[in-house]
């Protein structure tokens, strides 16, 4: 009988795609209004207090005993005292909230590129793009790592040729120059949130097959996320005659109709690989804090952003906007006091050693995820 574990490689798959998301094709346009020092020191920054923040989970995770989602893991250290269920229950809404709008955000945005790319009508596009994602998801957490591993695989592809075709189509060159601080702070937030993958790490932590990788499976997967990040920006800004909001917008534009397609399958599988972490995560914490059945939990985890991205009209860029402030807040001002809540009676071995409880490493990362929120408002 086959393992239904995930592999180390699977596991890094997963925290690169669960990250990628919408936020990358929204990087190369903030990136354009920088230098190339700017750049280079946002997504550094941003991959640094990334890897720790989800380092800092893991230990979270593997310190807790309702480890299967960050909702019951914050109950259990967090949540505490006479108002305990009213903190549970707003967290529950605001959690439901936020994942029901990043869920509709990856079917709106794939849904587009169906419709631009191949005629499909709209609302036809969004009900293919939720019957695959959703198909994937029910089959559980094997063949969610194996379609994210080669979903990821042909991503690395797709951006490998965009870059040789931006090489061949040079329409200028990144300046030298580090660029405003205003422009690389917002370059910095769009970068965090395309590396946040806080909800895969449950996932990872509780699935993998050798524990022992999992350091290695979450800094890989963050590095394969910023080298794909990377690559698309430096294609975009070089060979766009103009660098659209939408990167890929400009980038097909110029490049002709092979690069469209190129480009279409690229951000439909951006979306995808996203979606199915998300998925899993809304309904691990449905199942566990309303107490239903799986197949109930997919239906109340699931059906509600198709209904969303149906029928509500909201923009694609207020909506990340929107989000990713509310990621960070979350995240800042609960996985931290959870993680020193968690590991205080621990017996040292963290994944990131005695660092692990210095208050100064910590507050960094705290005030790195409250800048990125900060940062997300920014024009």
């Amino acid at each position: 009988m086959k393992s239904k574990k995930i592999s180390a490689w699977e596991a890094a798959m997963l925290i690169a795609g669960s990250g990628l998301g919408t936020g990358i094709l929204a990087i190369p346009y903030a990136a354009s209004r920088t230098g190339l020092f700017g750049i280079i020191t946002a997504v550094a920054a941003a991959f640094v207090a990334s890897a720790l923040m989800h380092l800092l989970v893991a230990d979270l995770v593997l310190n807790s005993k309702n480890s299967t989602q960050l909702m019951g893991i914050f109950k259990e250290h967090l949540f505490k005292g006479k108002n305990e269920n009213l903190y549970s229950s707003l967290f529950f809404a605001v959690l439901a909230v936020v994942l029901l709008f990043n869920l509709a955000i990856y079917i709106l945005v794939a849904a587009e590129v169906f419709t631009e790319t191949f005629g499909i009508a709209p609302s036809v596009s969004k009900i293919i793009f939720y019957g695959i994602s959703s198909l994937i998801v029910v089959a559980g957490i094997k063949i969610i790592g194996v379609s994210e591993k080669y979903s990821m695989i042909i991503i690395g592809g797709v951006v490998m040729f965009l870059t040789v075709k931006s090489l061949d189509h040079p329409v200028r060159n990144i300046e030298l120059t580090f660029g405003s601080y205003r422009g690389a702070l917002a370059l910095y937030g769009l970068v965090m949130f395309s590396f946040s993958a806080l909800f895969s790490i449950p996932q990872a932590a509780n699935n993998i097959e050798n524990k022992n990788k999992l350091k290695t499976a979450i800094i890989a997967g963050i590095a394969i996320n910023a080298a794909i990040t990377l690559f698309f920006t430096f294609s975009a800004i070089k060979a766009s005659d103009t660098v659209t909001q939408v990167a890929t917008i400009g980038l097909s534009s110029s490049l002709g109709n092979m690069t469209n397609v190129v480009c279409a399958l690229f951000v439909a599988l951006a979306m995808f690989t996203s979606y199915l972490s998300i998925a899993l995560a809304q309904i691990d914490i449905i199942c566990t804090e309303i107490k239903v059945k799986r197949k109930t939990a997919f239906m109340g985890a699931t059906v509600p952003s198709l209904l969303t991205a149906l029928f509500l009209p909201i923009s694609f860029i207020a909506m990340i906007q929107v989000v990713g402030g509310i990621v960070a807040v979350i995240t800042s001002l609960l996985v931290i006091p959870g993680y020193i809540k968690a590991t205080e009676h621990s017996n040292g071995n963290l994944m990131l050693g005695n660092l692990g409880k210095n208050k100064i490493l910590l507050s960094i990362v705290l005030a790195s995820y409250i800048l990125m929120a900060a940062s997300s408002f920014i024009n």
